[in-house]
């Protein structure tokens, strides 16, 4: 899972690992046949379409970058998040509504499904 993939700051379509490190890690995601899931709201400038784009062609198919509408995010997020932010980059955190149906909520639920279906546990 890939959460809250803002970095490289200064690089929209950087990845922040090295060519050596990525290549490692894309070795091994098609070796164990592995999956990687991460969350995305549309306007948000620092995990842009363009990181989400990098992901994928490091890792192809076992990529699943599901991306959210902005209108769906908390209006009401932290003070940092809102004045310093400027954008909600945060959807299962600051941006979650928590509220049933939800799509931050249904993205929350999605996460702790991946984790426990991996990590070998069901939630109670």
């Amino acid at each position: 899972m890939v959460n809250h993939p803002s970095l490289p700051l200064d690089d929209p379509g950087g990845l922040e690992i090295s060519d050596e490190d990525a290549a490692a890690v894309a070795e091994r995601v098609a070796r164990d046949g592995l999956k990687v899931l991460a969350y995305r709201f549309d306007n948000d400038r620092w995990c842009t379409g363009r990181r989400f784009a990098a992901y994928r062609s490091l890792l192809g198919d076992a990529f699943d970058g599901r991306v959210l509408k902005a209108e769906t995010a908390n209006t009401n997020p932290p003070p940092f998040f809102r004045d310093i932010v400027g954008c909600a980059p945060s959807v299962v955190t600051a941006h979650l509504v928590d509220q049933d149906g939800h799509p931050t909520l249904q993205a929350r639920d999605e996460i702790i499904a991946f984790l426990a279906e991996r990590l070998g546990t069901r939630p109670e």
